[in-house]
């Protein structure tokens, strides 16, 4: 074999790329790279020492279009029935201005058309493979020809031969297995659309009755199911198993028997078959609740993507999560316009990821939304967060998306957008340490020894505050954390006087800790900065939650938004004012508890500080 020559110049030189794609009498192997409910991917076509462009773009369709027919061309194994319904009722279609791509042959250049589908209604045309199949004989012929031959062309190898492709279409229509495979299809939409029985009730009248009494078992059982997951009640509990005794109200098997075995008192029918005799016929057991479970996940997920399809217009909205087991969680969901001209945005489903790049995220989405049955061609936007693996300009999720549907427009989430500018915003040391302490007064008094001591000096005080206890400041959204701040300025007085007490009183490391956070909380600089954060804080929370609503209004939120920007500026211009307001009420704070904690030997008459509030004007009719 002669060997490549490789020189510096011929480095730099680009390479004219072949175009030619010989698959005549070629069978590549299926790789199976999908989960075990997912149907096995294929290598994408190659001939032997062909590089070209073409082959390149398959491979980036290939796991792209998850529900390519060719995908389901691997005859090492039979297809299940939601498979065969997919390849007979959901594979892609090319949509009208899809450019199929050109083949050459030895004098001319040929190309699939869009024209023979219409004519051939099994005909259907694979991105990846880049030629025609038969869904018919797809999904349900095994074995073509005399004697039990191979199957090839349209079945297992595409259909690249354009220059007599109607003649062939026409004889494949007369072929034997193709008849029976059309009979078989016809016969299976039949029964799996209800449109009749299956041939082994039709002529076995017991099994029918069978049937009917089993169907007749299951109606409380799903009943008390739906009940619990309507409710977010669990299921189960420790002893989940054995023979139900409905007498039996001492032992604890869980939400699900208990709802059973109440509703069994005033149900003679249900009662008899609990306590009838039998175990595999109760339909009670933990197998049997997951499989109701997924048929009602089947049921309304069915529901809604017919609806998002029916609409024709969607955005996706899609963000992972690693769950309690630290397994990557990717959730989907879409936001569309129904029928009735209402917005509606709702969850999907959770799909396990193992790789958070943007190519493997993307794939994911996508083969998240194929399997759930709804059409991408109808995708109009994305809405994703701003990590680069989303919206990178290059490799992004978004980028990658809408190379493959390009009126699929990115959005990057608003709300997030603005947790993002407030996050950055409070980098500035003093707000830093303000909301750093007051979530170490959080965890300080998140102990049941030190939380007493806190609600002991509540229960002293005159007035009763609104909130008597500390919350934690929220890691994630940060206009949340207004709550946490508008708590702890209530319970300011609280704290000081029970962190003096512990200070004072106790003679473990509390007391040093108390001392420490008692002098930080003191500080002018803590108290500007907590009541400055607060303020601000207020104004972006109703934002936050405006941009957070299923049903955002646009118009709304422009104005809104539009609204806390004069305000901010109208404070920026007056801000010597603004902070003197602020800073007033900070030092009045602050001196009584100065005096308060400095002067503890001066006794206070209680109607003194009476007559001292009967002197200010009240807005209620409030007399003192």
């Amino acid at each position: 074999m002669k060997r490549n020559t490789h020189t510096l110049d011929s480095f730099f030189k680009p390479q004219q790329k072949k175009t030619n794609i010989h698959v005549e009498n070629e069978d590549v192997p299926v790789k199976k790279i999908l989960s075990k409910k997912s149907v096995a991917s294929p290598q994408p076509l190659n001939a032997p020492g062909d590089n070209t462009s073409n082959i390149d773009k398959s491979i980036k369709d290939s796991e792209i279009y998850v529900d390519d027919i060719s995908l389901f061309t691997n005859t090492s194994k039979s297809l299940t029935n939601e498979e065969k319904l997919k390849v007979l009722k959901h594979i892609w279609v090319p949509p009208n201005n899809f450019t199929f791509p050109v083949i050459e042959n030895k004098k001319r250049k040929l190309k699939f058309q869009s024209s023979w589908m219409n004519l051939f209604p099994w005909l259907a045309y694979s991105k990846i493979r880049q030629g025609g199949y038969c869904k018919y004989c797809v999904a349900f012929s095994k074995y073509g020809g005399i004697g039990n031959q191979p199957l090839g062309q349209l079945v297992v190898n595409p259909f690249i031969k354009y220059k007599d492709a109607l003649q062939d279409f026409r004889a494949h229509s007369k072929k034997k297995y193709h008849i029976e495979a059309v009979l078989d299809a016809e016969n299976f939409l039949d029964v799996f659309e209800k449109r009749k029985l299956p041939i082994i009730q039709q002529i076995d009248n017991d099994r029918v009755i069978q049937i009917q009494e089993n169907r007749k078992r299951l109606v409380p059982i799903i009943q008390c199911i739906l009940l619990c997951g309507r409710e977010d009640i669990s299921l189960r509990g420790h002893r989940d198993h054995g023979q139900i005794d409905i007498s039996d109200d001492k032992c604890n098997e869980g939400n699900f028997r208990a709802i059973l075995k109440y509703r069994a008192k005033g149900d003679d029918y249900l009662k008899t078959v609990l306590e009838g005799p039998g175990k595999r016929n109760k339909y009670i057991s933990p197998g049997i609740q997951n499989q109701i479970i997924e048929a009602c996940n089947k049921i309304i997920l069915k529901k809604i993507v017919d609806k998002i399809n029916m609409s024709e217009c969607f955005s996706v909205l899609a963000d992972e999560t690693t769950d309690i087991s630290t397994t990557e969680q990717l959730s989907i969901c879409v936001r569309y316009v129904d029928s009735k001209n209402i917005l509606n945005e709702s969850f999907l489903q959770f799909f396990s990821i193992h790789s958070l790049t943007g190519k493997d995220l993307a794939t994911s989405i996508l083969r998240g939304l194929s399997d759930c049955g709804l059409n991408c061609e109808f995708m109009y936007g994305q809405g994703y967060d701003g990590a680069s693996n989303m919206a990178g300009e290059f490799r992004g999720v978004q980028k990658i998306i809408n190379d493959q549907f390009p009126r699929a427009l990115y959005v990057h989430c608003s709300a997030h957008s603005l947790n993002l500018a407030v996050s950055s915003s409070s980098n500035i040391r003093p707000i830093r340490n303000c909301l750093g302490i007051v979530e170490k007064l959080h965890v300080f008094f998140n102990t049941p020894k030190r939380n007493n001591v806190l609600q002991n000096e509540i229960e002293k005080a005159d007035h009763t505050p609104n909130v008597t206890t500390l919350k934690r400041l929220c890691a994630t959204r940060w206009m949340q954390r207004y709550d946490a701040l508008n708590d702890f300025c209530e319970l300011y007085p609280y704290v000081v006087k029970s962190l003096s007490y512990i200070a004072s009183e106790w003679k473990d490391t509390s007391a040093t800790d108390a001392c420490m956070l008692l002098k930080n909380i003191q500080d002018s600089e803590f108290m500007v900065s907590l009541y400055v954060t607060k303020v601000l804080f207020s104004y972006g929370l109703p934002i936050c939650k405006q941009l957070q609503k299923e049903k955002i209004d646009l118009k709304k939120t422009i104005d809104l938004i539009e609204n806390v920007i004069s305000v901010l500026t109208d404070m920026r211009e007056a801000s010597e004012k603004e902070f003197k307001l602020i800073f007033n009420e900070v030092k009045e704070r602050l001196n009584g508890l100065a005096l308060l904690s400095v002067h503890r030997t001066i006794d206070i008459n209680i109607n003194e500080v009476i007559d001292e509030l009967a002197t200010k004007q009240r807005k209620f009719d409030f007399v003192l």
